[in-house]
């Protein structure tokens, strides 16, 4: 078995979808559907942060007998570091996965790649919250939208599914313009506004977790194409923190959005925007909740 396939398998056995995956090891689900659709096996310096994202071990999925070594192009420095692990004990195989998640953070912050903080969790009631842990997006008097706007190019491209209805949601690149500069966008103002901002860290996991999907005919010529199909309408929830003056959270306020899609004429469908977010005052958590 070829190690995309035993990737696939591991996905199934777990009933965990290839949108998690990518949220698990910052891989993007693009590269993820290439694997399988492609059959092609990840690059060498993914296999790691797989392994760990699907609770395996680099031997179970190189596989032992060293047939698999032959399908990945290994360089020989990787081939010396494969076979170190696979002839070490549990005790030394975690000090190396440890040191290796380690070097990737640094080399992260090193080339300036950006982190997303984010997180899916379940209320009391079993349903699901993105919580975007960072405030990145802020300012005295207002956002700087041309800032969001090129913070969200990172996911054109890219797709994701909806968990409820499996629907495959694309990232076009019409998206960052539209969330940023829209008419909704431009009358947000204050908590609103900061809220819409900093939301655009959550996006793929605000797709995965959407619910309640509602249909409507294209009513407008002007999306005659883009949305020949029609729009759909799904609910979405996402958290923020709010800080103390010591820069601690003190607690968090949950957002309701709606995710507007829309039905192009290529028969795929594409985020357009967020729009109609409300705070619910009601249910904010306190940040000795998410520790217990």
């Amino acid at each position: 078995m070829k190690v995309y396939e035993k990737i696939f398998a591991r996905l199934d056995e777990l009933s965990m979808s290839q949108s998690e995956l990518s949220r698990r090891t910052g891989i993007s689900t693009s590269t993820i559907n290439d694997w399988k659709k492609k059959k092609i096996n990840p690059q060498a310096d993914k296999l790691v942060v797989i392994c760990k994202a699907l609770d395996m071990s680099l031997a179970e999925l190189l596989g032992d007998d060293g047939t698999e070594s032959s399908s990945i192009d290994y360089s020989a420095d990787e081939k010396y570091l494969v076979e170190c692990y696979r002839r070490s004990d549990n005790y030394v195989r975690k000090h190396m996965l440890r040191y290796m998640e380690l070097i990737d953070k640094t080399e992260r912050k090193v080339t300036g790649t950006p982190q997303r903080n984010v997180a899916v969790i379940q209320d009391v009631d079993g349903n699901n919250i993105v919580f975007i842990n960072d405030i990145i997006f802020m300012g005295k008097q207002s956002i700087k939208w041309n800032d969001v706007e090129a913070y969200l190019k990172r996911f054109v491209g890219e797709f994701y599914w909806i968990s409820d209805t499996e629907d495959e949601i694309y990232i076009g690149a019409d998206l960052p313009d539209e969330y940023a500069h829209s008419e909704y966008t431009r009358v947000l103002k204050g908590a609103n506004a900061k809220a819409k901002a900093n939301a655009a860290q959550g996006i793929p996991e605000l797709i995965e977790i959407a619910t309640e999907k509602r249909h409507t005919k294209n009513s407008k010529k002007k999306h005659e194409k883009d949305a020949k199909y029609g729009w759909y309408r799904y609910e979405s929830r996402f958290a923020l923190p709010v800080y103390s003056e010591r820069r601690e959270v003190i607690r968090y306020n949950v957002y309701h959005v709606a995710m507007i899609i829309r039905h192009s004429e290529d028969g795929k469908k594409y985020l357009y925007d967020i729009m109609n977010i409300k705070k619910e005052t009601g249910s904010l958590f306190q940040s000795d909740d998410l520790t217990q």
